[in-house]
């Protein structure tokens, strides 16, 4: 039963709003705010009516010693007596007496209740040794009273005791305490009903995200945006973010129709190809279309695993995986791959400019690729005859490769799209002599996998020069 009961607690915790969390933290900070300026004016409060208490008893001490009387008796002792009963003591909760140290008392206020001042002998000891005594006495159960004991003076051995009911100002903070008390509980009630208009007009904008957000979810329209709110404040900021992600998932989901459909196009005509020539293979053919039906599928064969090879790298680019780090001629590469493409036609001259060496880091493979990628580019995207030029420079740390060539020129609105995978210029004749768009995508990722960048310059009947920049080693 325990884990159940745990189980529970869990989804209960995990199931409060965010809305009913808001409010109970506000009114809670609300309450402790109150509680504690409560707590701090009470406290203030009783202290500063303490003290006024206290400079009362003083200026009444003072005005008692000034009409306390001495007078001499037959035996020639000496008297205190109060000739005329002052007004000030004769006030209800108002006392004055003077004690001698044996503890007789020798003058009094006439309203002392009892005849004298219950007071404890130790403070009446340390009255008599010269000090300044303050402190709270109980008449009875019920009344409190605040004392003042000092030396009376000319009179050393006699103490001058006033004090004053505590009543009044104990009734006034009990009143101030009821005040604070109805003010805190009322002042939380306020701020919880405000907490819950505040706390569900700001999070009405936030709600209409989540169920616009789950509608988009749930019905894949990804066509759907979030409405923005008149102020661009967090919510704002948190809407137009949303409005993003929705948007890059559309188009990642739209790339990715496109991928498929792209890639099972270009995967079904060699296949058809090479299930057309196997057919045939299994009929009885002369030796030689028996030659020709085998090296028909061999090529597309070849032309599959290149798309996939192609596609996978692709797929590890996607990944962001790291590409292998170590030191690379790259103008033997240049010289090697441009070498190996010039045996491979016919109908185009390349040229090399190549000066010093030149070291990088990187992936020997993969900068062959990107090399023969865009030989084959220029070779596929211009007329027998042409002249494709290869050159390699080093600049301010950077080696730059560009391929130029003087065919017809890629026209300007294409340019933004030919790094696109699958994308081409002219869809039929590069589908027939092989090409599957990819190309220039995968030289892309080759050149950024190296830190490096692509750019493309090209201008209609003036050919077209690919710069690559890669940062030396």
């Amino acid at each position: 039963m325990v884990p159940v009961t745990h189980s529970a607690k869990a989804t209960n915790n995990n199931g409060v709003s965010l809305g009913l969390r808001l409010t109970l933290l506000t009114t809670l900070l609300t309450g402790a705010t109150l509680v504690l300026f409560a707590i701090t004016f009470y406290q203030v409060l009783q202290a500063t009516l303490r003290r006024q208490i206290d400079t009362q008893l003083e200026t009444r001490a003072l005005l008692f010693t000034r009409a306390l009387t001495p007078t001499t008796s037959v035996a020639g002792a000496q008297a205190l007596s109060l000739p005329v009963p002052l007004e000030e003591f004769a006030v209800p909760g108002i006392y004055a007496e003077v004690v001698a140290s044996d503890g007789t008392v020798h003058a009094a206020s006439p309203n002392l209740p009892g005849g004298r001042l219950p007071l404890a002998a130790t403070v009446l000891a340390d009255a008599h040794a010269g000090k300044g005594i303050r402190g709270t006495a109980m008449v009875s159960n019920t009344e409190q009273l605040r004392f003042l004991a000092q030396p009376l003076r000319g009179q050393p051995d006699r103490v001058l005791v006033v004090a004053e009911s505590l009543q009044p100002l104990l009734r006034t903070l009990q009143g101030i305490r009821v005040v604070l008390l109805a003010g805190v509980g009322m002042s939380l009630l306020l701020a919880g009903g405000g907490a819950t208009l505040l706390t569900a007009r700001a999070l009405a904008p936030i709600r209409q995200l989540t169920q616009t957000a789950s509608q988009v979810a749930l019905t894949g329209r990804y066509d759907t945006r979030v409405p923005l709110p008149h102020r661009q404040d967090e919510i704002g900021q948190l809407a137009t973010t949303i409005n993003t992600l929705i948007t890059t998932v559309e188009q990642t989901l739209i790339q990715q129709r496109q991928f498929l459909a792209d890639t099972s196009h270009e995967l079904r005509s060699p296949l058809t190809v090479v299930l057309g020539n196997l057919h045939l293979l299994q009929r009885n053919l002369d030796p030689h279309e028996r030659d020709l039906s085998v090296q028909e599928a061999t090529a597309e064969a070849q032309r599959m695993r290149r798309l996939v090879n192609d596609l996978l790298l692709l797929a590890q680019a996607d990944a962001h995986q790291v590409i292998a780090q170590a030191p690379v001629r790259l103008d033997h590469v240049v010289q090697e791959t441009a070498a190996t493409i010039a045996r491979q036609t016919q109908d185009h001259t390349i040229s090399l400019d190549i000066g010093a060496p030149v070291r990088i880091i990187g992936d020997a493979e993969r900068l062959t690729q990107l090399m023969r990628n865009l030989l084959e580019n220029a070779i596929q995207h211009t007329p027998p005859g042409t002249a494709v030029m290869v050159q390699l420079q080093q600049r301010d740390g950077w080696a730059v490769v560009t391929v130029a060539d003087n065919g017809p020129g890629i026209p300007a609105d294409h340019l933004s799209h030919i790094w696109e995978r699958f994308y081409r210029l002219d869809k039929t004749r590069t589908r027939a002599s092989g090409n599957s768009g990819l190309g220039l995508a995968i030289v892309k990722y080759i050149a950024e996998a190296h830190a490096g960048s692509v750019d493309v310059y090209s201008s209609i009947d003036a050919g077209t020069t690919f710069a690559v920049q890669l940062p030396l080693g």
